[in-house]
């Protein structure tokens, strides 16, 4: 009897439950009303949870956590670590015009406790998860649905009060942003580098004074398009049109 494919089914269950745990963090704040330290603490601990469920679930099924991606970076990767360059241009972008840093150290940690929760979670759903179960269908399909669906994920900033521009602009951005780890991940056959440039661009984000959001359409636009030339140039380096 063949057996029945489960791609689908795996893929929606793990963006429902990313979405869920997401939804509940951002409806904890809003009714609460909390922000700052508070809020990024909270935040943060229910992200963390998921990640914990997550890996807990691998490690018993799976006996570890390397499926997700959670291994050493492919040798001879690191060679060509200025190829992250331009990722690493853009996470520090926004807070060049300004640090919010009123709230003291208790700030940035907290953000950095939150960052790292997103970074995990987001990265083990979006590319240790459903990136993977769809590779075997070509390396194009996985990275596009891998990478539409992280960037349809930040519909819910409209519900965290967002404006709908700059949710729309922010996931085309991620979109892209998407598609640039994907190559990554595949390339370095690992999940952590995307873990670590996926936290450090949000938490550049987080800590921005607020002034210094002002300007985040334009800045967006800016962005997408470096990233969106930068996939482009990866994508053709990597020639990986002659695998499907």
């Amino acid at each position: 009897m063949e057996k029945k494919d489960t791609t689908g089914l795996k893929t929606a269950v793990a963006l429902m439950l990313l979405l869920l745990f997401f939804f509940v963090q951002g409806a904890i704040v809003v009714i609460t009303k909390m922000e700052g330290v508070q809020s990024a603490i909270i935040r943060g601990t229910v992200i963390w949870i998921l990640v914990v469920i997550t890996l807990a679930y691998y490690i018993i099924r799976y006996r570890g956590i390397s499926m997700l991606g959670f291994r050493k970076v492919k040798k001879g990767t690191a060679k060509r670590a200025l190829y992250y360059s331009p990722l690493l241009l853009i996470a520090f972008s926004p807070p060049a015009a300004g640090v919010d840093l009123e709230e003291g150290a208790a700030f940035l940690f907290a953000n950095l406790f939150l960052t790292l929760g997103i970074g995990m979670a987001e990265e083990i759903i979006f590319r240790g998860i459903i990136c993977n179960l769809w590779l075997k269908y070509g390396v194009v399909k996985a990275m596009l649905l891998s990478s539409v669906l992280f960037g349809m994920s930040h519909i819910l900033n409209v519900a965290g009060g967002a404006g709908l521009l700059a949710t729309i602009l922010q996931i085309c951005f991620a979109i892209v942003y998407g598609m640039v780890f994907t190559l990554i991940f595949i390339e370095g056959n690992s999940l952590i580098p995307c873990v670590l440039m996926h936290a450090l661009h949000d938490f550049c984000s987080f800590i921005c004074a607020e002034g210094a959001m002002r300007s985040d359409i334009i800045l967006g636009v800016i962005q997408s398009v470096i990233l969106l030339a930068y996939f482009l140039y990866m994508f053709h380096q990597r020639r990986w049109e002659s695998e499907f």
